[in-house]
């Protein structure tokens, strides 16, 4: 994995997440002002990896952390994009070799990897082409289950998103099912979502809470139900498509 950490900070931009980057005409970053801007990307990059390994990290395995931080590699880092295509191939090329065996990483481990990386809400897997499947990446601070443990920090008696018996009963007045696509979820899967989202001030109230796999809690965050309903009916078509190959 150490050649593919190999960042240069010229090959990168600043803004939002991380911006396209320069041309490759003029001098070294192409524009007035070069060693402000890669003093800003060094610090994008900087919050993305810390974010990586304070936040997202211990809810890993090894190999479901060292496939995430590939995505991020190939999507944020890469052309500030969200989004990848990549074939599972290419994926056990990358990933190197496993510290207890001589040979690396098999085919079905990397499918599994990708199924716990699903699940957990790092990734949203879309349409398989010739070229590869895409994968939406969600940044370290998107993931569900960060989103929760940022949001516990800031937990009061009266609401219902971060206290835990209370999230308990949420699930079970939820039947433990998927409020989007009605998968039955788990204790390791569950989550719960804001209906109305928190950026459009929705609030931790239990009429606002509906239980969530991660795969749909990927998929909706930060959108409205309608924004999110055809996105959400298409990755259910995609993952029942799956289960029959």
């Amino acid at each position: 994995m150490a050649d593919e950490l190999d960042l240069n900070p010229q090959d990168l931009a600043p803004g939002g997440r991380l911006d396209e980057a320069p041309g490759a005409e003029g001098d070294a970053l192409g524009l007035p002002g070069g060693a402000a801007d890669v003093a800003h990307v060094a610090e994008d990059v900087r919050g993305l990896l810390c974010d990586l390994v304070d936040l997202v990290m211990p809810g890993l395995t090894p190999y479901e952390s060292a496939l995430y931080l590939l995505l991020l590699r190939m999507s944020f880092l890469r052309d500030n994009s969200d989004t990848v295509r990549i074939g599972k191939k290419r994926v056990l090329e990358r990933l190197g070799r496993s510290s207890r065996a001589a040979a690396g990483i098999s085919f079905a481990q990397v499918t599994e990897v990708f199924r716990s990386l699903e699940l957990k809400g790092c990734i949203v897997v879309g349409d398989t082409t010739r070229e590869g499947t895409l994968y939406q990446v969600l940044a370290p601070r998107e993931v569900p289950f960060v989103v929760e443990k940022l949001a516990s920090s800031f937990s009061t008696d009266d609401e219902h998103f971060t206290n835990p018996e209370k999230r308990l009963s949420l699930f079970a007045r939820d039947d433990w099912t998927c409020q989007y696509c009605g998968e039955r979820v788990t204790h390791e899967n569950a989550t719960l979502d804001h209906y109305v989202p928190q950026s459009r001030g929705g609030s931790h109230v239990k009429e606002n809470l509906r239980t969530c796999c991660g795969a749909c809690a990927a998929i909706k965050s930060g959108k409205s139900f309608e924004e999110a309903a055809p996105l959400i009916l298409k990755n259910m078509h995609e993952r029942r498509q799956r289960r029959v190959e």
